[in-house]
């Protein structure tokens, strides 16, 4: 037997909708287990995209992530290397590559 969806009443998404808050995102608030009053008042968090002068949302500078896998054997001298760094792993990983791919002509 599938999931029982909760029917917000129609007077509750007309003051979610004065609020700006979608009806697909109070919706997904009460899958999450959120509370119906908090769903429908508690504004949406902005995301700051930078746009370029046409408008288009423009490329933050970062690179695409890569992933990748290794032996095993080399995990703890990877995990050690890492702590000793001081740096997060992607940054540590990334220092790493950019380094050798200096290195090459």
């Amino acid at each position: 037997m599938g999931k029982i969806a909760k029917i917000v009443p129609p007077e509750k998404l007309a003051i979610a909708e004065e609020n700006g808050i979608p009806t697909v995102t109070v919706y997904k608030r009460l899958q999450r287990g959120w509370d119906l009053e908090k769903a429908i008042t508690k504004s949406t968090r902005e995301v700051h995209r930078q746009r370029n002068d046409a408008g288009e949302f423009a490329d933050s500078g970062k690179g695409q992530i890569w992933r990748f896998s290794m032996p095993a054997e080399w995990d703890s001298k990877l995990e050690k290397a890492i702590a000793d760094s001081g740096l997060s792993q992607y940054d540590f990983l990334a220092n790493v590559v950019i380094n050798k791919l200096k290195r090459i002509k």
